[in-house]
């Protein structure tokens, strides 16, 4: 196993994922979660920044019908927000890894919880490196969503489609789940207002 340093990992994983995700495989999962929460850290602070220091797009246009900033629309203290995204991004990967773990075992994968999570801590190096960037940020979440898949294949020792299959039904479950609480709320408002 080559012991890679965290700046080697960004940029293997940035660039040639698979020899990453081969050279992380042994690793313990509490190494992937510091390098995780590393960028976690970095992208609270550039998202932060942004969201509150510069009018873009939305913000900037809110800012006009309202005359308000995003400091105002946010409602909170920077600082409270920075670390607020930090905590809801590493509570995130835990109940989105435990999510897709369940489907990565009905598509055969079997290494283990622990790989998946870190699939997904290293997977999300595009995103947290630079998803912070306005109106191109979404990019690097698509980006990142290719490269958890990689990882559940080379971590998981499953085919492409298996770990392809394992990450985009876990999404659909998602959606269908999403959809279904969205009709009950309206379904719900709709039978209120009429009675």
């Amino acid at each position: 196993m080559i012991r890679l340093s965290f700046g080697r990992k960004t940029w293997g994983f940035l660039t040639n994922p698979v020899n990453t995700f081969n050279n992380v495989e042994p690793e313990p999962l509490a190494v992937a979660l510091q390098y995780f929460v590393i960028w976690a850290v970095v992208y609270a602070i550039l998202q932060t920044v942004m969201l509150y220091t510069v009018n873009t797009g939305f913000f900037q246009s809110l800012e006009e019908l309202f005359g308000v900033s995003a400091a105002t629309i946010y409602g909170i203290n920077p600082v409270v927000f920075g670390v607020l995204s930090v905590l809801g991004t590493f509570a995130g990967i835990f109940v989105g890894g435990s999510w897709t773990h369940l489907f990565v075992l009905a598509f055969g994968g079997r290494r283990g919880y622990r790989n998946t999570i870190k699939a997904l801590a290293y997977g999300y190096t595009p995103a947290l490196l630079l998803g912070w960037i306005p109106v191109v940020g979404w990019l690097f979440s698509i980006w990142a969503l290719v490269l958890e898949i990689i990882g559940i294949r080379q971590l998981h020792g499953i085919s492409t489609g298996r770990a392809v299959g394992a990450v985009l039904v876990s999404i659909a479950a998602v959606a269908v789940v999403a959809v279904v609480i969205v009709i009950g709320v309206v379904l719900s408002l709709v039978i209120q207002a009429t009675a």
